[in-house]
């Protein structure tokens, strides 16, 4: 039987359609019903495509212990709907071995390709010409072990750009966007602006771990991006001879403040024209991310409007999407 995704299984047609097919584990939960105390599996089940609600009724404290979160599973079940919402009623749920899925179909990759997103960081590191600066940028990109990990890192568990690669594509957006505000603000530090658009998220390649779905780290909850963005840029910093002290608090403050309000995680909030056209310029390109994904996902069905969106309070309107005739690039 075909891979049957989780985007296709949302929709109404596959009400009551027997699904057979293979998906990472994302949530389980044992549970016991306050009616009569049977015990149930509360499952959330994801693809490369989205996630989905599941619940296990038979068998649930067995197939609890045979599985773990993060494990690929095979289900099979039927696709209904739990309060409004679309659900699997799970008949069955095994691991699955190496050879019944691909490792493709459960993580959602950048649209832009891995080449287009090298030449795109390249691009921006070139316009740097303050030789400290480069020095810095030297040991972020052309790290053999950190350069790999940041252009496959997500940006995001869910919100924006939450796939592999989305980290790059997200880095060299807010590259651009930053250098648009350059040529409106004649006393930005371009150099600078641009350095810290760079290194802003580097915090983000140990915040997150892409197995079979993407979820923090111990790392990443304990610490957060912006903390470990900050160790790593410190550490950077300290093997740089002579490197210009200002220069440097500069800098790091960017990477603390670049959220914007101490409400959304920054210690501090912007006190330089580079930091704030940097939260700015991240804070535009991260909504707007998230609107794409949301108009991609959910426009097209005959709707007007979004699901509701609980980060953001409100309801998305769905447009007709104009026809994309080619692969999104970033250069």
């Amino acid at each position: 039987m075909a891979k049957a995704y989780v985007k296709e299984m949302k929709e109404a047609t596959w009400q009551g359609r027997e699904v057979i097919s293979c998906f990472a584990l994302r949530r389980m939960e044992l549970r016991t019903k306050d009616s009569d105390g049977k015990q149930f599996l509360s499952l959330e089940l994801g693809d490369a495509t989205g996630r989905i609600d599941g619940v296990m009724w038979n068998d649930a404290a067995g197939a609890y212990g045979q599985m773990a979160v993060g494990d690929v599973v095979q289900v099979k079940g039927t696709v209904g709907s739990f309060r409004d919402n679309p659900q699997v009623r799970v008949e069955a749920i095994r691991r699955a071995g190496p050879g019944d899925y691909r490792p493709e179909d459960l993580l959602a990759q950048s649209p832009v390709s891995p080449a287009d997103r090298e030449a795109a960081i390249r691009t921006e590191i070139k316009t740097v010409k303050d030789p400290h600066l480069s020095k810095l940028l030297a040991l972020f990109f052309d790290d053999r072990d950190f350069y790999p990990q940041f252009q496959a890192a997500p940006a995001a568990k869910l919100w924006h750009h939450a796939y592999v690669g989305g980290l790059a594509e997200h880095t060299a957006a807010v590259c651009r966007l930053a250098r648009a505000a350059a040529a409106n603000y004649g006393l930005l530090d371009r150099d600078l602006l641009i350095t810290g658009c760079l290194v802003h998220d580097v915090g983000k390649v140990p915040e997150y771990r892409a197995g079979t779905f993407i979820d923090y780290s111990d790392q990443g909850r304990l610490l957060g991006h912006i903390v470990l963005g900050d160790q790593m840029l410190g550490e950077r910093l300290a093997r740089i001879k002579g490197f210009p002290q200002e220069t440097a608090m500069r800098l790091r403050h960017m990477v603390i403040s670049h959220h914007g309000e101490r409400e959304k995680g920054s210690p501090v909030t912007p006190a330089t024209l580079e930091a704030l056209v940097l939260h700015h310029c991240d804070y535009l390109d991260s909504q707007a991310g998230a609107f794409t994904r949301i108009i991609k996902r959910e426009g097209g069905q005959n709707r007007r409007w979004s699901d509701y969106v609980n980060l953001i309070d409100r309801h998305i309107y769905l447009p007709e999407p104009p026809e994309e005739t080619e692969e999104p690039r970033l250069l």
